[in-house]
């Protein structure tokens, strides 16, 4: 590479920065790691559970639908400047598996949560979910169909328009789970 001479620019200076960008290892030195590529990853690449406090559960309600016990739970409905995040969880609490337990979260036949929808009774309005400059939900998507084994859990969120600062609980409404009333925002 020829650069002109008004630049400034030698070949040594971009040979250093280059050397400097690319890290030691280019020299065969030793970073402290193993070189040996067939080591196997500590634990077999497996992660061993941690010990976790519970989430704090706000507002809760259990529901039977489509052959499944299913737990439903709000965590966090926190106040952002412009914006509230809601944080809500799904427990087949059964002993069977279910195939499919998602399905209604999303509106319009969606694999998201913009289904769910915060209501402010206070003022009368009704908060659907966030979307961004595609039209897409700020909110979890899965997929439609996943196997729910007894005992799983799953985590969702989604992003809402913040009420008025005076509006300290909103309700929170999941499709055919019903309303969560008097969740405290905050």
């Amino acid at each position: 590479m020829v650069f002109p001479r008004s630049t400034g620019i030698s070949l040594m200076s971009l040979t250093a920065c280059t050397l400097l960008l690319t890290g030691c290892g280019a020299f065969g030195g030793d970073d402290g790691g193993s070189s040996d590529a067939s080591k196997e990853p500590v634990n077999g690449g497996k992660v061993d559970p941690g010990d976790a406090e519970a989430r704090e559960t706000l507002a809760s309600q259990d529901i039977n639908t489509l052959g499944a016990d299913l737990h439903y739970a709000v965590h966090e409905l926190s106040r952002g400047a412009k914006t509230v995040e809601l944080t809500f969880s799904v427990t087949n609490i059964g002993d069977e598996k279910s195939d499919s337990v998602f399905d209604f979260l999303g509106s319009g036949g969606k694999y998201n949560t913009s289904g769910v929808k915060l209501i402010d009774p206070d003022n009368g309005k009704v908060h659907l979910a966030a979307t961004d400059s595609n039209g897409d939900c700020v909110c979890s998507s899965y997929e439609g169909l996943m196997e729910f084994e007894p005992g799983n859990s799953v985590l969702f969120s989604a992003t809402y328009g913040a009420p008025p600062e005076d509006v300290k609980t909103m309700d929170v409404s999941i499709p055919n789970v019903g309303t969560l009333t008097n969740v405290p925002l905050s």
